[in-house]
């Protein structure tokens, strides 16, 4: 169980303080707590809903990082895919993806056999310790009678043949993000969310923690740590600037669009005609299409959605999938975040590594940054951040265990068994899919939320005619997972809104649970709706 108690945060001096709780901070407060530091966490939101929110739900293989024979990348993410399904395979499920092929030196069929090969070599092991249901097969190319046969809905233009290669597809992404913060609370690690670093403490040229703030009561909080880990992504100089030592790490917008448009089973290439790939992705039944890139350097401080922007993705994803004819009318959720950029000129293209920035180096010592890149590869990325608070320390080099422990609910190794099981044992007065979505979403711990409905029928019921979520999550996450608001609740610690507005009604029935536990008033209530409608605002 999680408790939000900022009492004791203020009480002893942590080992380390990390501030933002998107999935690289999570994993960082995770992997230290495990490695016997003392360890807090404090998030200005709420876990996991900036840029760890809107990704293309994705866990990669790294075969893109074969064009430009970037060995290390490829082989990290091979290692980091098959470790991500070894701790929480209930998460993820096997995924074909198909990318259309088309007369290229570098990008045709015979370039892509060579990769392949290559891939073939470097991911031996890639489906060790797993069980059968998560083995990946090889990547292979086939004919272009077989591509149009098999993925109808690929460009048919100049079509040669298509590459087809398995990655993994999160059934339950924010969970997943989530499923770091239980693990780091159950290693002692102290979280809260909603609670803002306004400041960082300095003794000296010496960070000693930050002041923060609630964003709930309007408390003020003064947190004292010998390192203090700024993991606050897009908003690193908010903190760093005024201490004077700015990263200065430039910023592209990317989005990914959720659709109200039917998907299939498998994950879809295409090129725009700028020849940059973009993807459609299978995720609960809908289509998500990712990943568009601003081509120069954005302020983080605006974060908006221009319409403009959403316009030309269309036009890119229409070009890349004729069929297709998007409008902007089938767009039901915008993703949008920031992401580091290499510079070259005026243009400005995804940086293809973590930064992690020391800030003894400016003279300030106590401070470290981490701005990450992708999902994927983000507990390789927290566990050097960790190696590197471990020697500033001066403490014993303990080892990692991050990517064999399985997280909270991952003890399940076979999915399907486990659903039989949970339909034989709980499924009376059960919505038809529930049993599947909360396997996924809890894994093996899945009977904690519903020994909640026992005896509460009205916690057993749907909230939203194509939603799996039962009112009885929605009481789980107030009192076990420390869910503050009704964003909280049905953005991230449910899916009941992740693909969109889920409708007045469900949003009612879900304020009044949540609100009926934390005491809300009818003002309240209104206001937390008012508040989830505006995140659907482009």
């Amino acid at each position: 169980m999680m408790r939000r108690d900022l009492d004791r945060l203020q009480d002893p001096t942590f080992d380390v303080l990390v501030v933002g709780g998107g999935i690289h901070g999570l994993i960082v407060a995770y992997d230290a707590a495990q490695r016997g530091l003392s360890a807090a966490l404090i998030e200005r939101d709420d876990f996991g809903s900036g840029a760890s929110f809107n990704h293309l739900r994705t866990i990669h293989g790294g075969l893109r990082y074969l064009q430009t024979l970037d060995l290390a990348r490829s082989r990290e993410s091979i290692h980091e895919r098959r470790a991500i399904a070894r701790i929480a395979p209930h998460a993820v499920r096997p995924t074909p993806f198909a990318l259309p092929l088309y007369r290229s030196l570098t990008r045709g069929r015979l370039a892509l056999r060579a990769g392949f090969l290559l891939d073939r070599t470097l991911a031996a092991g890639r489906n060790r310790g797993l069980g059968p249901l998560h083995h990946l097969p090889a990547g292979r190319v086939i004919s272009r009678s077989r591509a149009i046969q098999d993925y109808p809905g690929l460009r048919r233009q100049g079509l040669t043949g298509a590459a087809v290669w398995y990655d993994y597809v999160m059934t339950e992404p924010d969970r997943l993000t989530f499923a770091f913060a239980l693990a780091a609370a159950e290693h002692g690690a102290m979280l809260a969310n909603h609670l803002d670093a306004t400041a960082l403490r300095k003794d000296g040229s010496r960070v000693t923690g930050v002041t923060a703030t609630d964003r709930l009561t309007g408390r003020q909080v003064d947190i004292a740590a010998q390192i203090t880990v700024n993991a606050t992504g897009a908003d690193a100089d908010a903190l760093l600037q005024p201490a004077g030592a700015p990263a200065r790490i430039p910023m592209i917008k990317a989005m990914n669009l959720v659709t109200r448009r039917d998907a299939g089973e498998e994950a879809l290439g295409g090129r725009s005609a700028k020849g940059k790939n973009l993807f459609l992705v299978p995720w609960r039944e809908r289509a998500i299409f990712g990943t568009w890139e601003s081509d120069r350097v954005s302020d983080p401080a605006d974060r908006a959605v221009h319409e403009r922007d959403i316009a030309a993705f269309i036009t890119d994803l229409n070009h890349a999938f004729p069929a297709l004819d998007l409008s902007m009318a089938d767009v039901t959720l915008v993703h949008r975040g920031f992401l580091p950029a290499v510079v070259r000129g005026d243009r400005a293209t995804l940086e293809p590594r973590d930064q992690i920035r020391d800030h003894a180096d400016q003279g300030l010592e106590g401070l470290v940054t981490v701005v990450g890149v992708k999902y994927t590869t983000s507990r390789a990325a927290a566990e050097r951040v960790t190696d590197r608070l471990l020697s500033k320390l001066r403490r014993r080099a303990a080892p990692c265990h991050t990517a064999t422990t399985a997280l909270p609910g991952g003890g399940i190794r076979d999915v399907g068994f486990a659903i039989a099981e949970a339909r034989r044992d709980h499924d009376t007065g059960l919505p038809s899919d529930t049993i599947p979505h909360l396997i996924a979403a809890y894994g093996s711990r899945y009977r904690d939320v519903l020994d909640l409905a026992d005896g509460r029928p009205e916690w057993r019921t749907r909230l939203a005619k194509e939603s799996p979520v039962i009112g009885a999550q929605l009481v789980h996450a107030v009192h076990k997972e420390m869910a503050l608001t009704l964003a909280d609740a049905v953005l991230r610690r449910t899916p009941l809104g992740a693909v969109g507005d889920p409708g007045d009604e469900a949003l009612e029935k879900a304020a009044g649970i949540v609100g009926g536990e934390l005491g809300w008033s009818d003002d309240r209530r209104r206001r937390e709706i008012a508040s989830v409608k505006d995140f659907y605002k482009i």
